[in-house]
């Protein structure tokens, strides 16, 4: 194998392997819009037959303050918000409600099922295609919540940004997620009474196909433009220094 050979496999190599980390880490829901306006406590009322997780929250939605805030709601439509002030990663996963919970095959025209999807998994690395992270919620008087979030608001959090969440609910937590957790929750003093969840999963299961798109159309884009970049300045400093 010559130099030019192990350029072009080199850059090809290295570049696959960044762009498939900006694949898994990437989030592209940014660029869908949400055709949502900001809901009240009047909305609410009037529409009791409506789900309103994940639509933003009105100022007259009340905001959780601490995690015993959270221990007192009750029932699923007692909507909450919260301005979080810190945010801590797990490394356990749930598989998204709207993602199909078997693996299917198509051959010639024929779809055939498979094995059924984890409904929890844990994870050193980033799961965010098929799964929702869970996360550690630090409110304003430094007591920790579980919740699920976007991956956006997850960021801005951990970046110190002041953001106010969208409308969310508390949910369920299955034992095995149970399991997997508590031992950062006991580290941290979490009450595993439940899950603060903020996902619109209409929007998501409608969402979902065209977002998974847009981030495989970018990662390739990603992968193209630094395989060529990496094979120009290989070009240009090995083999113009093997020619002098």
């Amino acid at each position: 194998m010559n130099k030019k050979q192990i350029i072009l496999f080199g850059s090809a190599l290295i570049s696959l392997a960044c762009a498939f980390l900006w694949f898994v880490d990437w989030n592209a829901e940014g660029l869908f819009p949400k055709d949502q306006s900001t809901v009240t406590m009047r909305d609410i009322e009037d529409h009791p037959e409506k789900n309103f997780t994940g639509y933003p929250a009105g100022e007259d939605i009340a905001s959780l303050k601490s995690a015993a805030d959270f221990t007192q709601i009750n029932g699923e439509r007692d909507y909450r918000t919260a301005e979080p002030i810190g945010i801590i990663s797990t490394d356990v996963y749930s598989l998204k409600p709207w993602v199909k919970h078997y693996r299917t095959k198509t051959y010639k025209g024929r779809t055939t099922t498979g094995s059924r999807k984890a409904e929890v998994i844990r994870s050193a690395f980033t799961m965010g295609i098929d799964y929702n992270r869970y996360y550690l919620l630090e409110l304003s008087d430094h007591s920790y919540i579980l919740a699920q979030l976007s991956e956006i608001e997850a960021s801005a959090i951990s970046n110190g940004d002041s953001i106010k969440l969208p409308i969310g609910q508390k949910v369920g937590l299955s034992e095995q997620a149970r399991s997997y957790l508590a031992p950062i929750c006991k580290q941290y003093g979490v009450e595993m009474n439940g899950v603060f969840y903020t996902f619109d999963n209409q929007w998501q299961k409608e969402h979902h196909l065209s977002v998974l798109v847009v981030r495989l159309a970018v990662s390739v884009v990603v992968w193209l433009v630094l395989s060529i970049g990496m094979v120009l300045l290989g070009n240009a400093f090995f083999l113009k220094k093997e020619a002098q």
